[in-house]
This record gives C-alpha cells, sequence and structure tokens, in this order.
C-alpha cells in the first residue's frame, strides 16, 4: 500500500528503502508478526503481542522503550487509515530486526520495526469445501528448540517445501522435525482429529506459536490434546487442517493416499466465525 509505518514514523512506500547492512537481510536477524484486521480493529491482539513480547525475549532483543500494547494498536490503525482499510479487512505485517552493527556478534540488541498493511477479500473465516491435497517434505527437517516457535525470518525450509509443493503439484505440505515426527504445515499449525479427539504438535516439537492454535487450545468447547504425531498418525486420522490467523482453518482432504472427513473441521469454521469474527 501506499504508507507504511517505520519506527513509529509514517512514509511513503516509496519513499522508504532498507539500508544495505540491515541485519535481517545480512544474518535473518529478525523476525515477524502478521495480523488479520477488520473495521480497523486488530483481532486476537493481545495474544500477538504477548508473542512479539516473548520472541523479544528468546531473541535477546532489548524491547522498545514505547512498546506499549496502547501504543502499537494505534499505530496499526493510524496506518490502516492512512491506506484506507480502515473500513474493510486487511493483512498487517509488523517486521522487527535488529539494529545495525557487528557480525555475528551484534553491536546492538536494540530493535528496529515496519509495519505494512494490505487489503484482505474476506472478513468471514471461508471452509475450503474442495480440500487440500498435501504431501510430506522430506527433504529437510524442523529443529526441536525454542527457535522453532518464533515467527522468524529464517524461513528458507518453509521457501524450499514450497517449491516442492508447486513443482508436485501440492497445496501444500507437512514439515517434520528431526525425530521424524508431525510439526506443522508450510502455511500454519497442524491438527488431527481421531475418534473426535483433536490433537495437535507440542511447542517441543519446534512448531511455531501459532496465535490461532492458541486460539483454539483455550477454547473450552473445543477437546484438543497437545502430544507427539508421528506420521502413522497423521495417515491413520479421521481428519485433517491446518490454521493460520488469515485464512482461519484450512481442510486438508488427502495426503499420499488417504482421504479425510471434514465435520470437525467445518464446526470449528462455524465456533471461529461466530465467536471471534
Amino acid at each position: 500500500m501506499d504508507n507504511l509505518c517505520y519506527n513509529g514514523r509514517f512514509l511513503k512506500s516509496n519513499d522508504f528503502s532498507l539500508k544495505i547492512n540491515n541485519r535481517g537481510f545480512q544474518y535473518g536477524d529478525s523476525f515477524f508478526e502478521t495480523l488479520k484486521c477488520h473495521q480497523g480493529v486488530p483481532l486476537f491482539f493481545e495474544e500477538h503481542y504477548f508473542r512479539i513480547a516473548a520472541s523479544f525475549c528468546i531473541l535477546k532483543m532489548n524491547t522498545p522503550s514505547t512498546f506499549r500494547m496502547e501504543f502499537l494498536q494505534s499505530l496499526i490503525e493510524e496506518l490502516l487509515i492512512k491506506n484506507n482499510l480502515n473500513n474493510s479487512s486487511a493483512r498487517v505485517r509488523i517486521s522487527f530486526f535488529r539494529k545495525e552493527g557487528g557480525y555475528y556478534s551484534p553491536e546492538f540488541n536494540d530493535v528496529d520495526f515496519i509495519i505494512e498493511s494490505t487489503p484482505l477479500n474476506e472478513h468471514k473465516y471461508r471452509f475450503n469445501n474442495t480440500g487440500l491435497i498435501v504431501g510430506l517434505y522430506k527433504d529437510n527437517f524442523l529443529p526441536k528448540h525454542t527457535l522453532g516457535n518464533v515467527k522468524s525470518n529464517n524461513k528458507i525450509i518453509n521457501v524450499l517445501a514450497s517449491i516442492h509443493a508447486r513443482d508436485m503439484g501440492y497445496d501444500d505440505c507437512v514439515l517434520l522435525n528431526c525425530d521424524n515426527n508431525v510439526v506443522e504445515s508450510i502455511s500454519g499449525n497442524l491438527f488431527i482429529v481421531k475418534n473426535s479427539i483433536i490433537k495437535t504438535s507440542p511447542l517441543e516439537s519446534g512448531c511455531v506459536d501459532g496465535v490461532l492454535r492458541k486460539i483454539l487450545l483455550n477454547n473450552d468447547n473445543l477437546l484438543i490434546k497437545e502430544c507427539t504425531i508421528s506420521i502413522s498418525d497423521l495417515f491413520n486420522a479421521d481428519e485433517v487442517f491446518f490454521t493460520n490467523v488469515i485464512s482461519g482453518l484450512k481442510w486438508v482432504l488427502r495426503i499420499n493416499n488417504n482421504t479425510y472427513s471434514s465435520n470437525i473441521s467445518k464446526g470449528i469454521i462455524s465456533i471461529l466465525n461466530q465467536t471471534y469474527l
């Protein structure tokens, strides 16, 4: 869009550029947060805010002195107004990167940030009736540590898995960790359903600490277990679906030769739309 916010200042996108020694560019020393907004208001904002705060801690970045929940939300809302997105739905991305200086060892732990916004066509989460055709990505594995929980800009495995999915004609791929257990999809967190019990991989598996994942885990109307999911568990599940805050829930129709039903997936879409949107 025409405007962005850089460290609290609003600028024309065409007037802004990153320096060549930006640490996010040079070392991937950065992370990002993606939010869905409607009518000028970010959804699930408290969950997003606390995930950002946790990422500062994990990545040993200094929290900006102005980084208060109300201040950050006001910047997002003002940017949406400037980009004429305050009366519709929008996607907002906030990128945080350590200030330039140093090589592997940074000179500073302070951070800069950029807020960008783009329009979204849909407000309500829409169920994908045709279902996703999904494959397993086995060329590279996700590590099992807390860095996997952060939405780091180091997403090369997701990039390579996306290329693999495109080459194979898949809509998405399931990512595995070094123990050969199921972690997540390229696009979000992964859930399986077996005998009406919903299961998702624990954070210890290396999955992203997804905001919508947390929303579903905290919903009293849903019985969800965090547990290790094997490839066998995935293939023998009754249902499989992926989640993220932008698209909500995406139902998986087929992985390899295994097909899945969609009853619980449809019910969760209804819960999300009725409860949160």
